[in-house]
């Protein structure tokens, strides 16, 4: 226990029992996804696979996410988006690496989702980039942040409908000149995923510049 964990102690995102973000309990209630899905199509898949033809070839080539949006999970990931919790970071991670799938690539890079640099300005934090950094710590994976950039400060998507979703983040994402990602397996890193369009936009530079494996990885999708 630190120094500010006295002043501002820790309650449970779910119970507000006092000690720890996420609490055995609560952690018990967590809504895990057990039927993963292909991140295209967005029916079931074996280990989260994209379907054979759904695949393109600057695709994702498959998505894993640990649970359904909503309770606990739904409940930590607004702490730390819009209540700047970010210290709620550890306790995610930790759930994401104790689900970590055995199916899983052995990825050469994580690379966080990248907010656009005004929105990042004022959250004062990338979530997605704390959440790699973090996971890359635990996983000894390298993590690769200022690769993938959000060229254009897109609306919000949690302001849109499942259709201007999709329209909204069209070539959103690029990645600075002269980097060669040849042969290189990658798992882009966010927070949550619901139509998996951010994942399957950020997905075409990587493989455009040489990138074998692309997959999202999610706290939570829905």
């Amino acid at each position: 226990m630190n120094f500010l964990d006295l002043i501002f102690p820790r309650r449970c995102v779910g119970c507000s029992k006092f000690g720890t973000y996420l609490c055995p309990s609560c952690i018990g209630k967590i809504e895990y996804i057990e039927k993963p899905i292909c991140p295209v199509c967005g029916k079931q898949s074996i280990d989260g696979i994209t379907h054979p033809h759904c695949l393109s070839k600057y695709c994702l080539d498959g998505l894993f996410a640990v649970a359904h949006y909503r309770g606990i999970v739904k409940e930590a990931i607004h702490l730390i988006k819009y209540r700047f919790v970010s210290d709620l970071i550890e306790s995610v991670s930790d759930l994401l690496i104790s689900n970590w799938p055995k199916t899983l690539p052995e990825f050469d890079y994580l690379i966080p989702v990248p907010l656009h640099s005004k929105r990042e300005k004022f959250r004062g934090f990338n979530q997605s980039s704390l959440l790699s950094h973090s996971l890359g710590k635990k996983l000894d994976i390298a993590v690769k942040e200022k690769i993938l950039i959000r060229k254009i400060n897109t609306i919000p998507q949690a302001d849109l409908k499942l259709k201007e979703r999709l329209k909204n983040l069209k070539d959103s994402f690029s990645l600075r000149a002269k980097i060669d990602l040849s042969g290189k397996k990658i798992a882009l890193i966010d927070d949550v995923s619901t139509t998996r369009s951010t994942f399957l936009e950020c997905a075409k530079p990587l493989k455009q510049h040489g990138a074998d494996i692309v997959w999202g990885i999610a706290l939570a999708h829905g």
